[in-house]
């Protein structure tokens, strides 16, 4: 049984989702905003989110760039009346698994969330480079399968770089992912990636490091 967050405002067609939804044997919770989707969202783990494009207090895009700087696994999948190139390649750009033109049938909506939960559920939860590994479920990090200490941040921010290793990643990027909760600066960045080299070299971890890119940003990589 998955339970699934669906994000629709208008009343007669969420109406109809839910109870499909439940037919088919999801437990849906139902939200009519943004505000009211990302707060159900903060408070309970979900398998798949429906989210309307269009909503009363915004785009669902907006709530889709919010659920993707903490979540990269969930699996969203729009509600749109579009289906322009421009509104398609934003949506998968902004992190989309899926979207879905209304009208729609049931068949093949149930389809396309069968196809996103597996995609889902078949995301990696241990992510390795070299011989660093770090599991996300369990917030753990090992190296040579010696466990290695991080405080919250270092371990979000170790992740990210994990999850998108060998690419590229602006300071802009790094403040934007860990500021999520209080304001971070330049400075904070700093702190943070020095605190990480840090525990790399007292760790022996000599293999892999985090390299500046001169006026772009910095790279996860092996030496």
């Amino acid at each position: 049984m998955n339970s699934i967050l669906l994000v629709e405002d208008d009343p007669i067609l969420g109406e109809g989702l839910v109870l499909s939804l439940q037919l088919e044997g999801h437990n849906v919770d139902w939200a009519k905003s943004i505000s009211s989707g990302h707060e159900k969202w903060s408070s309970k783990q979900f398998d798949l989110v429906l989210l309307d494009m269009g909503l009363p207090d915004g785009i669902g895009l907006d709530l889709c760039r919010l659920i993707r700087k903490k979540d990269q696994k969930l699996a969203i999948i729009f509600l749109t009346a579009k289906n322009d190139e421009q509104t398609i390649v934003e949506s998968l750009n902004e992190g989309a698994n899926d979207f879905i033109k209304k009208p729609f049938s049931h068949r093949e909506l149930m389809a396309r969330i069968r196809a996103a939960l597996r995609i889902s559920i078949a995301t990696p939860k241990l992510l390795k480079f070299g011989e660093l590994a770090i599991n996300i479920d369990k917030r753990e990090v090992t190296f040579q399968e010696d466990n290695i200490g991080l405080n919250r941040r270092q371990f979000d921010l170790l992740a990210y770089f994990m999850k998108r290793q060998g690419e590229i990643i602006t300071r802009d990027q790094l403040i934007e992912h860990l500021g999520q909760e209080n304001e971070i600066y330049d400075r904070t960045i700093d702190s943070h990636l020095s605190q990480l080299r840090k525990i790399f070299r007292t760790h022996k971890i000599n293999s892999i490091q985090i390299s500046p890119v001169y006026g772009v940003g910095y790279r996860l990589e092996i030496v």
